[in-house]
């Protein structure tokens, strides 16, 4: 078994080697104490201020620390992070506000709660109480902020013995329980990613699948600052929205995955309508788009997974729409195994952040990856 040094000096060879891949470059980056890490949530504040949180896992997954690093302009640290459950402690998503207002969620079920909700007030990060209306089935996966008093939270709870829509609203002093809509008659819903205009204009997205004889199809919520509405969707059966990210009302991309692979969704202010991607990279099939970030209506990136049926072994994928079309921007990989990405964020400035995971039989290391504008 490799040491962390041994890991941490193979990362830094494979930056200078991937250093001209599409102008992505491998950043070094820590792990939890566990044999399994992998990083689900990117959130960059500005060039010295960055957030990646996900969990550190036991080889069979049965035990679960949060794993959360911050970049300060010139390296990536673990920061110390509770864990309230005493099996799985898992981080999906952050948002950053401020350098001292940042918010993280996930899933940690105890005997009392299950959602998981923490903050970081510029020093240390807490645990907040779950609120009222929450089951102890429940899971949050997504974050978006309006301001420091505006934050939204995603995710699902549980009606009766199906999943449910579950959305929470932090309004500067407490979270509390937004109604949220379902498809029913037998309600399987859950929501998976959350992006936010304006007070008055939030998207959020998932899969819903209102009988057991159904195929999966997507699910968009739209918020107008009163309610939450459903949206119809003209997404293909079998089809999951991991994500959404918006330039404008009228702007906003919704990206996850079909039975035919990768797959993205547009809203031009009046209906959504599938935006065809890349079928083929490189001899591998794209897979699943789990994130994605809209700079401007020409600039929109979008990261996940393709695979290579010959070889067996999963890369990293990063796609860009330049406002005519969705194209592979070549992106790098750590050794022979498999490669993920999970979440991409950018910096006011431009620059991107892509945090996931890569596998080192038999462990699986944080991977980050950065793209200078």
């Amino acid at each position: 078994m490799k040491t962390a040094g041994l890991v941490f000096l193979t990362i830094s060879l494979l930056t200078l080697q991937n250093a001209v891949a599409g102008d992505w470059q491998v950043i070094r980056s820590g792990n939890g104490s566990n044999t399994v890490n992998e990083l689900h949530g990117v959130s960059a504040l500005s060039e010295n201020d960055v957030w990646a949180v996900g969990v550190s896992y036991t080889t069979d997954r049965t035990i679960g620390s949060t794993l959360i690093q911050h970049w300060n302009g010139s390296q990536w640290s673990v920061i110390p992070s509770p864990n309230p459950s005493s099996t799985i402690n898992l981080l999906q998503a952050v948002a950053a506000v401020a350098p001292n207002d940042v918010w993280a969620v996930g899933y940690a079920p105890t005997a009392t709660q299950s959602i998981l909700i923490m903050h970081w007030n510029g020093t240390a990060w807490s645990v907040i109480p779950n609120p009222p209306g929450t089951t102890t089935l429940s899971n949050l996966a997504a974050l978006a902020a309006v301001s420091t008093n505006d934050v939204w939270a995603v995710g699902n709870g549980r009606l009766g013995d199906e999943n449910s829509t579950l959305t929470l609203h932090w309004n500067g002093s407490t979270w509390s329980v937004v109604a949220s809509p379902n498809v029913g008659p037998e309600v399987d819903n859950i929501l998976q990613g959350v992006t936010a205009i304006s007070s008055n204009d939030v998207w959020a997205v998932g899969t819903q699948q209102p009988t057991s004889n159904t195929d999966p199809s997507a699910l968009i919520l739209h918020w107008n600052g009163s309610a939450w509405t459903i949206v119809p969707s003209t997404g293909p059966e079998g089809s999951h929205l991991l994500a959404a990210s918006a330039v404008a009302s009228n702007d906003v991309w919704a990206t996850g995955y079909s039975e035919a692979g990768t797959l993205t969704e547009h809203w031009n202010g009046s209906t959504w309508s599938v935006v065809a991607t890349p079928t083929n990279v490189n001899g591998s099939s794209p897979l699943f788009f789990p994130s994605v970030v809209a700079l401007s209506s020409a600039n929109v990136w979008t990261v996940g997974e393709s695979f290579d049926s010959r070889r067996s072994v999963s890369h990293t994928l990063t796609e860009q729409w330049n406002g005519t079309k969705w194209a592979v921007v070549k992106s790098p990989n750590v050794g022979p195994d498999h490669n993920e990405l999970f979440a991409i964020d950018a910096t006011p400035g431009g620059t991107l952040w892509t945090v996931g995971t890569v596998y080192r039989y038999p462990q699986q290391r944080t991977l980050i990856a950065r793209k200078l504008p």
